[in-house]
C-alpha cells in the first residue's frame, strides 16, 4: 500500500517508544479531550499507581511512610530487629535490599507518566464536568487530583514526567509533581489560564510555589498565561537538540523520514516550529528520556526510596518543635531550620551505611583505590630506579 501524503503542517502520528527493561509507563489522557484530567483518567492513574506500588508476595500497597522525622526512629528499630532477630516488620521494605526485592518482585523500577500525542501535554481539569458538577462532586474531583499528587510523592519507585507540549492548570501541576521532569524546549509550555476563566488556578499554584518558587507561580497565577521562567533554573531537565552535534540530529532526521511514512494525525505542528522541527524535536525528547531511565533503573532502587523519603522529611524542618526521631518533643533549632535538617540528614546516612548495598559499594570503591595507589606506588619506583641507574663510561659510549 502507497504511503498517505502528509500535508504541511500536519504531523504523523507518533507514539512512545518502549522503555529500558525494568521501567513501565505511567499512561493517562485521551488526545480526543486534550488529555483532560477527567475523573476517569485520574482514577485510571491512582490504579495505576497502586498496582506499580502493591507486592504481589503479601498484597500490601508498598508506600514511603509519613515524612515526619519520628518515622526514622521505627526504620531505625526495624533495621535493627531484622539484623539482629532475623525479624521482619512493616517497614523492613524500606530499610533491606534483600526484603525490597521479595516484596517488590516483578514490579516496575520506575515509572514514566506520559500522554498521548505531541502538542498537548495536559489541558487540565475537564471544565464541563466542573460545570455540571455539584459542589460536592467537584470537591471529590479536586480531592480524587490531589490524591494522585500524594502517591506519585509517596511512590518509592521515581516517577518521570515526559512532558511536551502544552501543559496546563493542573496538568502543569501533574507535570511538576513528577519526581523527574524531563521537558523539550520549544515544544514544553506551562500556563496558569484560569484567572481568565473566573476560576484561579489556586490548586495547581499550591503544587506548582514548590517547584518554581512563591514568587514566579504568583506572577502566573494573578496574571493568567504561561509561566515566564526558565525551567531549568529549577531542578528541570530540558532537552534541546539545538544544542547536539551534527551527526545526531542527521540521526534523527533519518528516523523522522521512517516516521512521515505513517498516516497522518489529526495534530498539527507546533504555531513556531515546522513539522520536521517538531518531529525532530520530539525523537530528541525520546532519547533523552530513554537515556535517563537506563542510568535511573541502573541503581538500587530501595537506596532511592529511602533518600527519596529522607529528602522530602528534612524539608519540612524548618526550626519549628517537632518530635524528632527518638519519640521526643523537641522545640527545633530556630532560623531555617538547617540544623535540624542536617542533624536529622546525618542520622539517616548513617542508617544508609549499613546496608548491603552501601557497604559493598564502599568496599569495592576502597578496593578501586587501593589498586589505583598500588598502580602509582609502582610507576613511580619504577621512574626513580630508572633516575639512579648510574652512568659508566660504557654507557656514554653506547650512548655515543
Amino acid at each position: 500500500m502507497a504511503s498517505q501524503a502528509i500535508p504541511r503542517g500536519i504531523l504523523p502520528r507518533i507514539t512512545h517508544p518502549p522503555l529500558p527493561p525494568g521501567a513501565s509507563y505511567l499512561n493517562f489522557g485521551r488526545y480526543a479531550v486534550r488529555n483532560a484530567m477527567t475523573r476517569h483518567e485520574l482514577q485510571r492513574l491512582k490504579d495505576q499507581l497502586i498496582k506499580a506500588n502493591t507486592s504481589p508476595k503479601t498484597g500490601r500497597q508498598l508506600f514511603l511512610p509519613a515524612f515526619k522525622p519520628r518515622t526514622l526512629g521505627h526504620l531505625e528499630k526495624s533495621h535493627d530487629l531484622l539484623t539482629k532477630h532475623g525479624e521482619a516488620d512493616e517497614y523492613a521494605w524500606l530499610v533491606s535490599t534483600r526484603v525490597w526485592e521479595e516484596e517488590r518482585k516483578g514490579l516496575p523500577k520506575l515509572l514514566v507518566l506520559a500522554s498521548p500525542g505531541v502538542n498537548v501535554f495536559s489541558s487540565g481539569h475537564h471544565l464541563e464536568e466542573i460545570q455540571n458538577g455539584s459542589r460536592d462532586e467537584v470537591r471529590e474531583i479536586f480531592g480524587l487530583c490531589a490524591e494522585v499528587m500524594s502517591l506519585i510523592r509517596r511512590s518509592p519507585i521515581l516517577v518521570m514526567g515526559k512532558i511536551h507540549g502544552f501543559a496546563s492548570g493542573a496538568g502543569a501541576q501533574l507535570a511538576l509533581a513528577t519526581d523527574v521532569p524531563v521537558t523539550s524546549k520549544f515544544l514544553t509550555e506551562l500556563v496558569l489560564p484560569g484567572a481568565d476563566l473566573g476560576l484561579p488556578c489556586t490548586s495547581p499554584a499550591a503544587g506548582l510555589s514548590r517547584v518554581l518558587g512563591s514568587r514566579t507561580t504568583w506572577l502566573g497565577l494573578a496574571r493568567g498565561g504561561g509561566i515566564r521562567d526558565s525551567l531549568s533554573f529549577h531542578g528541570v531537565e530540558v532537552d534541546d537538540p539545538d544544542t547536539k552535534n551534527k551527526e545526531t540530529n542527521s540521526r534523527y532526521l533519518e528516523q523522522a523520514a521512517a516516521i512521515f511514512k505513517r498516516p497522518p494525525s489529526e495534530e498539527k505542528s507546533m504555531p513556531h516550529l515546522s513539522v520536521e522541527d517538531t518531529v525532530r524535536r520530539r525523537l530528541s525528547l525520546d532519547e533523552k528520556v530513554d537515556r535517563f531511565v537506563t542510568r535511573l533503573t541502573r541503581r538500587d532502587t530501595q537506596q532511592t526510596a529511602i533518600t527519596k523519603w529522607a529528602f522530602w522529611t528534612q524539608i519540612g524542618l524548618r526550626g519549628q518543635p517537632h518530635i524528632n526521631a527518638d519519640g521526643v518533643q523537641v522545640e527545633g533549632c530556630g532560623g531555617d531550620g538547617f540544623e535540624d535538617a542536617v542533624a536529622f540528614a546525618g542520622r539517616v546516612m548513617a542508617l544508609h551505611s549499613q546496608s548491603e548495598v552501601a557497604k559493598a559499594g564502599i568496599s569495592q570503591f576502597l578496593h578501586a583505590a587501593a589498586v589505583k595507589r598500588e598502580k602509582r606506588q609502582r610507576a613511580l619506583e619504577e621512574s626513580e630506579g630508572q633516575e639512579n641507574v648510574p652512568v659508566t663510561p660504557e654507557v656514554i659510549s653506547e650512548e655515543k
